[in-house]
């Protein structure tokens, strides 16, 4: 009984050094044991070079999706009150020839709301593509076992058997 406790304490502490790696729900931020990290500060937390890769992907999706997306929210924004305000029309008189003209200006407002909307169309799905590769990025991370200097040694001695554990 003593040496089956033993035993467990043993892998007890051994799974007690693995680190999870958790991601706040906004996506910015990612915690590592208990210490909360920016996501700028990836590359001295990560090990795995794929996770590094994948949230380099993400990070630089989403910073596309953010330039795109405050793009369209001005073009919708400049647009929609020109779109949404009288006519431009007038009457405009002529001194050379003394007549009375109308005239009707034609009105950018709607081209400009359906830019913005296309490009904010376009800025959502990279927005997601974004968050997803950096959700795989901290899964491939949490999931990297990096080569360690821990090691289980059996020996074998004249009275019987030893087990130690090296660190």
């Amino acid at each position: 009984m003593k040496k089956i406790s033993i035993l467990f304490t043993i892998l007890l502490f051994c799974f007690s050094f693995s680190q999870q790696i958790t991601l706040s729900k906004s996506g910015r931020r990612f915690e590592v044991s208990g210490v909360e990290y920016k996501m700028s500060e990836y590359k001295q937390q990560f090990q795995n070079p794929a996770a590094k890769s994948y949230i380099k992907d993400g990070r630089g999706l989403k910073t596309t999706a953010n330039i795109i997306g405050f793009a369209g929210g001005i073009l919708i924004g400049a647009g929609l009150p020109n779109a949404l305000s009288e006519k431009n029309s007038g009457i405009y008189y002529n001194a050379d020839t003394g007549q009375m003209i109308k005239f009707k200006g034609k009105k950018p407002g709607w081209t400009f709301v359906g830019l913005g909307i296309g490009l904010v169309a376009v800025a959502v799905p990279l927005a997601i593509i974004g968050n997803k590769k950096v959700k795989k990025g901290v899964q491939a991370e949490n999931s990297f076992e990096p080569k360690s200097q821990n090691y289980y040694q059996f020996n074998f001695t004249g009275d019987g058997l030893a087990l130690s554990y090296n660190f």
